[in-house]
């Protein structure tokens, strides 16, 4: 029987450390699940791809690497008192490469 994965979100700002969301990256991948990286806008992308970076780097020691499958992701936030507004994000699907 095998396990099913989970699918962890991380959410990435522009203010975010690599180091620790690399942390958080191999904190999943170590539990046997998967997560995915959600930035929206230039700064919080640069983050989420050092720290991708940064989890290979964390992670070698275990004969482990990680890869990423970039895609759009559509998110309909509050603004205000007119409802929502439909934003476009990145989300960086990790996948383990052992």
């Amino acid at each position: 029987m095998t396990k099913d994965k989970k699918v962890e979100v991380l959410k990435v700002s522009r203010t975010s450390s690599p180091n620790v969301v690399a942390g958080a990256i191999c904190n999943v991948v170590n539990r046997g699940d998967t997560c995915d990286l959600v930035a929206i806008g230039s700064g919080p992308i640069n983050q989420a791809v050092k720290a991708i970076i940064v989890a290979n780097r964390f992670l070698a020691s275990s004969g482990m690497s990680v890869a990423c499958k970039p895609s759009f992701l559509t998110l309909n936030l509050p603004a205000g008192k007119d409802g929502t507004k439909e934003i476009t994000a990145i989300r960086f699907r990790i996948v383990v490469e052992e």
